[in-house]
């Protein structure tokens, strides 16, 4: 930094000015920061570094460098800190982008039994093959030093997430179909609210259906809020298996009717009692329309299924 005694006169241009006042009357800056707009604008009012020093509660050294900061590199230089020399890296971005081409391979195919990479695993075998692979400073590569490489290359490769893949080239045609269907739906349903509607002569049911359901029994009875002991119900934690259930239900869109069955299997054969249910439910002179799970429609009469 050039000498206090020789250096040229400090003159803030009026927008870095406007600024400096803004920073050192926040209450939200760094401190550091409000510190440094002051001694720039106390200096520019022409007062001595001792005094500016005096005034800021700091050395004058630092009053020294934040002033010959903003005569050689500006403002932004003056409020922050330069580039420090630090201890040169240790991994290249070479052995870098070794890592993460690792971490994206399944160990398997490597030869592992494993699946998925684990720290543990990934570490190994990047210090294992380091030399060979003429990343010579891998070789004690530590935990801490893979897990940052891994994040900030945004690699997760001990994790799984999944997700559904489009194998349906009709996929498009088919969601178009079936909104198409609630919108017709919806339409109907707001001329029935209206008035201005009879009931519709197809009536459209969404089908769902919950398998392996556990059937639980307590094995002693509840006991009832009791006061000053209890407010509520009490429980015990204990219970017995049933085996497991399947609902099937099928909802009218329409109306919100239910018609449901519980079976303790879930075969062709209880969806079919199911279908038999419904046409039940329903006069013979409306049209059944089920909108089923898997996205397709399909349209049930009362003595036939098409």
């Amino acid at each position: 930094m050039p000498d206090p005694g020789k250096r040229r006169q400090l003159i803030l241009p009026a927008e870095d000015r406007d600024l400096l006042e803004v920073i050192r009357r926040s209450r939200t800056e760094e401190k550091r920061r409000t510190i440094r707009a002051a001694i720039l604008l106390d200096a520019a009012c022409g007062v001595g570094d001792q005094a500016n020093a005096a005034a800021q509660k700091v050395n004058r050294n630092t009053v020294v460098l934040c002033i010959g900061k903003y005569l050689r590199f500006g403002l932004d230089a003056a409020l922050g800190d330069l580039p420090r020399p630090g201890k040169p890296r240790r991994v290249t971005d070479e052995a870098i982008a070794w890592i993460q081409n690792l971490a994206c391979q399944k160990p398997r195919d490597l030869g592992y039994a494993q699946e998925l990479w684990t720290y543990k695993l990934l570490g190994e075998h990047i210090r294992r093959e380091a030399l060979a692979a003429g990343y010579a400073e891998l070789r004690r590569l530590s935990r801490s030093k893979l897990h940052k490489i891994l994040t900030q290359g945004e690699l997760k490769p001990h994790k799984v997430r999944y997700y559904v893949e489009r194998r349906d080239p009709e996929f498009e045609q088919k969601m178009a179909a079936v909104l198409h269907v609630y919108k017709e739906v919806e339409i109907i349903n707001q001329g029935l609210v209206k008035g201005t509607l009879q009931e519709p002569g197809m009536v459209t049911v969404s089908y769902d259906e919950k398998p392996g359901i556990q059937a639980l029994s307590v094995i002693t009875p509840d006991r009832p809020p009791a006061p000053g002991l209890h407010a509520s119900h009490l429980r015990d934690y204990e219970y017995k298996r049933l085996g497991t259930v399947s609902l099937l239900a099928g909802l009218d869109l329409h109306t919100g009717k239910v018609t449901e069955i519980v079976s303790d299997t879930h075969k062709s054969r209880d969806f079919i009692e199911l279908l038999t249910k419904l046409d039940a439910a329903y006069p013979s002179t409306q049209i059944l329309r089920l909108i089923l799970g898997v996205r397709r429609e399909l349209r049930v009469s009362r003595h036939r299924v098409e």
